[in-house]
């Protein structure tokens, strides 16, 4: 789960049971998954198994769904894990909205997914804004 694929889920109309049914039939397992107005424009965020981001991508080059993958390098990604316990997601929005206060990222949206023994893994995804740090500081009128 050291990668995330986010993608529009629709070929022409937005059906997110049909493209995670085809997923399925591929062989596919999510292990994590989230999003918002997934049938109105939005994306769905997931992460597979280990081994099978190939496989995942190839069902989605396979039925022209537009797709971006971001990598565990990328600094809009941050994975976090959690334990089963009170404050532990806290924990990690905590820790990510700090660094993201240096670097000009807003959270944009997390993904939480299937227990791996103890721990919950946790992608959370945040996008670069428009600040006076990402423009090069000081004032911008000429």
């Amino acid at each position: 789960m050291h990668q995330q694929i986010r993608t529009a889920p629709k070929t022409s109309a937005a059906d997110v049971e049909k493209l995670l049914g085809r997923l399925a039939e591929a062989g596919v397992n999510i292990s994590a998954a989230g999003g918002s107005d997934l049938e109105f424009g939005g994306e769905l965020a997931f992460a597979v198994d280990h081994g099978s981001e190939e496989a995942a991508q190839k069902v989605l080059d396979r039925y022209k769904y537009p797709y971006r993958v971001i990598g565990e390098d990328d600094p809009s990604l941050t994975v976090c894990w959690m334990v089963n316990k009170p404050g532990e997601l806290h924990r990690c929005i905590a820790e990510v909205a700090e660094a993201n206060l240096k670097s000009g990222r807003i959270i944009r949206d997390l993904i939480i997914g299937v227990p791996d023994g103890d721990r919950v893994p946790v992608q959370i995804y945040s996008e670069e804004v428009r600040t006076p740090q990402t423009l090069g500081g000081g004032n911008t009128a000429s």
